[in-house]
């Protein structure tokens, strides 16, 4: 079952723009990045290929980061980034609101403690109905005090 990501507003933001800022003005804005080491910087080209990357790694953040509980595992993607985590091996999952955790594009996370002192910390959109799924598969997983509601019916 696929989960999308949580996105939040300043987030969606700060990305976008940081993008839009890779991306754009080394098309057409010659003069962008005069402040680039001199010589071979100055080639509009060379600003392009290495720019263009981040700005369009920042882009497949945007549209692939989401969540997948199959059989065994829980399949985490974050753009060009993935894990994969035996769902057996997890042990407690935590809401957490820090920052600088990732693969999530929202403040509003879980954080999943996995086999033996592994973290993680993503940003299902629906949290209950993501913790239901992985609780189906695992029910010896710890929520620590949280507020998830289990009244659903398997």
């Amino acid at each position: 079952m696929y989960f999308a990501t949580k996105k939040d507003l300043w987030m969606s933001l700060l990305l976008w723009l940081c993008a839009s800022f890779l991306i754009v003005p080394p098309i057409f804005f010659s003069d962008f990045g005069v402040w680039m080491v001199p010589g071979i910087f100055e080639q509009q080209w060379v600003k392009i290929v290495f720019l263009f990357p981040i700005g369009f790694g920042l882009l497949w953040i945007w549209f692939n980061t989401g969540y997948v509980i199959d059989n065994k595992f829980l399949k985490i993607q974050y753009g060009p980034f993935r894990w994969k985590i035996l769902i057996s091996e997890i042990h407690s999952i935590r809401e957490t609101k820090n920052p600088f955790t990732a693969p999530a594009l929202s403040i509003d996370k879980l954080e999943i403690n996995y086999a033996n002192f592994n973290t993680i910390a993503i940003s299902p959109e629906n949290k209950n109905e993501f913790l239901f799924h992985l609780r189906k598969l695992n029910s010896n997983i710890n929520t620590e005090n949280n507020n998830f509601s289990d009244n659903r019916d398997i």
